[in-house]
């Protein structure tokens, strides 16, 4: 029998999971608990055994989101021993693949506007990540990339990501994501 914390743990983390699958592909706003709860494959009642509101969920799925955004940062940057490679991952960051999976890519272009609205600790453990990201690429590129040049190409991912998905046309996205990828401040100048 497995005891109850361990179920309880594995239902906070599926819970979790639901919830920023559904901020991801309906936004904070769009989401209800009855559809995370629907998601999760549990009853909404069970929800509240875990969570006192939706703003609950999500300080807390954000968290968890961080902490597997800065995993897979780590992981695909721990590959990366040039400037140049640092430069690739972040025009793969770019690509249409990752335009077109919502669900499955970083977390961060989705929920930025609701990150916008976030409570004030929410937005210091955010603000740790891109701390982090800033000093990740600064090492790695042995500083060959400036403060300034790390956040504007931060900014650019992530904005030019959340405005390739919100336009209806492909095409159009395409020309974002490109236009994105060619004009990446921590590109070398040509």
């Amino acid at each position: 029998m497995t005891p109850p914390t361990d179920r309880k743990t594995r239902s906070r983390k599926n819970i979790l999971n639901a919830a920023l699958r559904m901020f991801k592909r309906q936004g904070y706003v769009g989401s209800g608990v009855d559809g995370i709860m629907e998601e999760a494959g549990m009853t909404s009642g069970a929800f509240y055994g875990h969570f006192d509101s939706k703003t609950d969920v999500l300080g807390a799925a954000l968290v968890q989101s961080f902490i597997e955004d800065q995993a897979a940062m780590d992981g695909a940057l721990s590959e990366s021993e040039t400037p140049e490679q640092l430069i690739e991952i972040m025009q793969r960051y770019l690509s249409s693949k990752h335009c077109e999976h919502v669900e499955e890519g970083c977390s961060i272009p989705p929920l930025l506007s609701d990150l916008g609205r976030a409570d004030e600790e929410t937005k210091a453990q955010f603000e740790e990540v891109i701390q982090w990201m800033v000093t990740q690429f600064e090492e790695r590129s042995q500083n060959e990339f400036t403060r300034q040049q790390i956040l504007s190409t931060l900014a650019l991912c992530f904005g030019g990501l959340s405005l390739a998905r919100a336009v209806k046309s492909p095409a159009l996205a395409r020309q974002i994501l490109s236009a994105c990828r060619k004009n990446l401040p921590i590109q070398k100048e040509k």
